[in-house]
């Protein structure tokens, strides 16, 4: 297929149209979402309709014949509905979708071939979905077709000739009300006050009116390779001026003032790149809406989705990667978490279930969370399970909030059978390490026969840091803030030793292990004994451990440098910054450390 696919020499404009027919895409897959409850609403139809008439017209200009094909099928049965020729039935629901999916995968070939220099890619066979469509529009179907073949642009249509169009008036009816508007009379009011048609039908024209002719709104599209190397000049600016503040901060107050005032314009300078690096969650969260009603056709439930807070913004690179955990959590949502229909009516409980998709901000970071009324978790259930896998000991003594997070254990599951959409559990360990990776958290709360939350904790961005600056012997380590629980000084009596499992500390009645970072990185620290210096109790991928360091120096917004290649996979390190004097300071990843330091 795409015989005619001659543009490798155009290849920056068919990554553009990459682009932009994914946003397309994504944009009226959430519309079909919205038709559905509303198949009447023919502003839904119309805003179907642009986006795919869009797609047709660049996928004709760049030789793309088989997406060129579909969409302008697709786009016949859209112009026949918002001409309220044909209604919006499920069935034509359910060809809007496999349309969707059609053009999805065949903008997928596209890319693979531009991206593998001619690759090999399987072959899609779309002519049972044109097959469909013919068979909707039945008899109109040539005359549309030709109307459409001709290529003739879509002049702007007055507001009769449309009524007229769409069945609204007859044209016997026009050529009286339109005697009637020499006098100065708008030609809807005449029509109506004459009882000739209704004001919703005016109204339905006038959308129809609105849309046709008009040119899509122009936006100026950037390479993200681009922003990148400006965020990363922007970063050498901050370290810059940090630097010449270290080195004339002290000298009068002159030089001061001019300082203050030229970090204020380099953190906005900083803010602004930052912020455009952010996009909306709404993309992600409108996946989520077919996912949900995919999933819950597909096992007999029904579930309704909510979804807030979809406008909120987080760094790119962010939400490219959150899409996989979401769709996890989900998916056990309603598989495992939402109860049958029967046994929801045996609760009391509404036949819908009912998951709810929340964004917003918290503490400069962003908090996504799914909720479901389902029938929350059973502790007993869920220690058994870990039991009999060998997860815990059988008398261990667990707090309830323990024997939660036990779900995120690789492998855990308590899905009676393994189907294609897995219980709640399944995939579950993958979420959190994905979270993690991205310097996130997950956080878990539940109650039984009510439903579950996950809270998904994400930073606004990758690039920077909110970290603290600890001092070990003459060496600068920086530990990122969501890491850190609390900084303590121990008493003498708080450390013990415990036989092949090295050092103790009790924290208000927890025995934590304690890692001495000078042995880890065989530095020579200044101060030996606990008691003399400070703690830092931290958590990581689920466990404590309290790590000893000499001195706090701070905390500051740090911007984060790779080490390269050939320090990639270093345990213990997640990167680099330059510090305000110049030096080198080594990002620590404490989940690393603890590994490191107790296994």
């Amino acid at each position: 297929m795409e015989d005619n696919m001659n543009f490798m020499d155009d290849a920056e404009i068919v990554k553009e149209f990459l682009v932009e027919s994914n946003d397309h895409l994504d944009d009226v897959e959430s519309k079909i979402l919205e038709l559905e409850n509303n198949p009447k609403d023919v502003d839904l139809i119309n805003s179907i309709f642009r986006p795919i008439h869009s797609m047709k017209g660049s996928a004709g200009f760049l030789g793309l014949q088989d997406i060129g094909k579909v969409s302008h099928e697709l786009e016949t049965l859209l112009d026949e509905a918002r001409k309220v020729k044909i209604i919006i039935t499920p069935k034509i629901i359910e060809v809007l979708y496999e349309g969707v999916d059609v053009l999805k995968k065949l903008r997928e070939m596209v890319a693979n071939k531009v991206n593998s220099k001619g690759a090999t890619v399987d072959v899609i066979d779309y002519h049972p979905l044109l097959s469909r469509i013919t068979g909707i529009l039945g008899h109109n179907q040539d005359t549309v077709q030709k109307e459409k073949a001709s290529g003739n642009p879509q002049k702007e249509k007055h507001l009769g000739e449309i009524l007229v169009e769409t069945g609204a008036i007859s044209k016997d009816q026009l050529e009286i009300a339109l005697q009637e508007q020499e006098r100065g009379i708008r030609l809807g009011e005449i029509l109506v006050g004459k009882r000739m048609t209704t004001p919703e039908k005016i109204n339905e024209a006038l959308i129809i009116q609105s849309t046709v002719g008009k040119p899509s709104p122009e936006t100026v599209k950037v390479d993200t390779q681009k922003l990148d190397n400006l965020v990363n000049l922007v970063g050498e600016l901050v370290i810059a001026s940090a630097l010449i503040s270290e080195t004339l901060g002290n000298t009068n107050n002159g030089a001061n003032k001019n300082l203050s005032h030229l970090n204020k314009i380099v953190k906005d300078i900083q803010d602004q790149v930052m912020c455009m690096r952010m996009v909306p969650l709404k993309s992600t969260f409108q996946k989520m809406a077919r996912l949900v009603r995919d999933v819950s056709s597909k096992i007999g439930k029904k579930v309704r989705l909510d979804i807030s807070g979809e406008d909120t913004e987080l760094d790119k690179t962010v939400i490219e990667e959150i899409g996989d955990p979401l769709v996890h959590i989900i998916r056990n949502s309603i598989d495992h978490g939402i109860e049958p229909q029967e046994e929801r009516v045996a609760k009391g409980k509404p036949i819908e279930g009912h998951v709810r998709l929340n964004a917003f901000h918290r503490g400069g970071s962003i908090v996504i969370e799914i909720e479901d009324d389902g029938r929350g978790l059973w502790k007993e259930i869920i220690l058994n399970k870990a039991i009999e896998k060998g997860l815990v000991e059988k008398n261990a003594s667990l707090s309830d909030q323990q024997i939660y997070n036990l779900i995120f254990a690789a492998g855990f599951s308590t899905a009676g059978k393994v189907t294609d959409v897995s219980g709640r559990g399944v995939g579950m360990d993958v979420v959190k390490k994905n979270v993690e990776r991205l310097r996130g958290k997950v956080e878990l709360s539940t109650v039984e026969g009510k439903g579950t939350k996950i809270s998904i904790k994400l930073p606004l961005t990758l690039a920077i840091i909110d970290g603290m600056i600890v001092q070990v012997g003459s060496e600068k380590y920086i530990v990122p803030m969501l890491s850190i629980e609390e900084s303590i000084r121990p008493k003498k009596e708080d450390i013990s030793t415990v036989q092949q499992r090295g050092e103790l500390i009790n924290v208000r009645g927890d025995l934590l292990p304690m890692v001495r970072l000078h042995n880890l990185y065989n530095v020579q620290p200044k101060k030996m004994n606990p008691w003399e210096a400070l703690i830092l109790v931290v958590e990581g991928e689920g466990k404590r451990c309290g790590i000893l360091v000499d001195d706090l120096l701070g905390q500051h917004q740090i911007v984060i440098r790779s080490l390269g290649d050939q320090f990639r996979n270093i345990r213990g390190i997640s990167g680099s910054a330059i510090l305000g004097d110049g030096h080198v300071g080594l990002i620590l990843d404490v989940g690393g450390i603890m590994s490191m330091a107790l296994n």
